[in-house]
């Protein structure tokens, strides 16, 4: 039987569509008296409801400006890595 979670204040923030009846929600939720911002992969069922799925991430919202640093980091990497093969390509 499954365990019946304590979320009380829970806000969607965004959904990203990721195609094929999958997307990614980012949400703001509360567990246990302390506010998580939570990435997670959702499905469509087939009666078009979203469901989470077990991958994901729930961040203690006292590190969002740590994440938000390593996301500005991972955005570095990500261009260097298209520059990278955009000279390649027009080589």
């Amino acid at each position: 039987m499954a365990e019946q979670t304590e979320s009380t204040d829970e806000v969607l923030v965004r959904a990203i569509d990721k195609g094929l009846g999958s997307r990614i929600h980012v949400r703001l939720s509360r567990f246990r008296e302390r506010d998580y911002l939570d990435v997670r992969n959702f499905y469509e069922t087939e009666d078009g409801e979203w469901k989470p799925t077990r991958k994901g991430i729930a961040i203690p919202v006292e590190l969002y400006d740590e994440l938000l640093d390593a996301l500005g980091a991972a955005k570095e990497e990500i261009a260097k890595r298209r520059g990278s093969s955009a000279s390649t390509e027009s080589a």
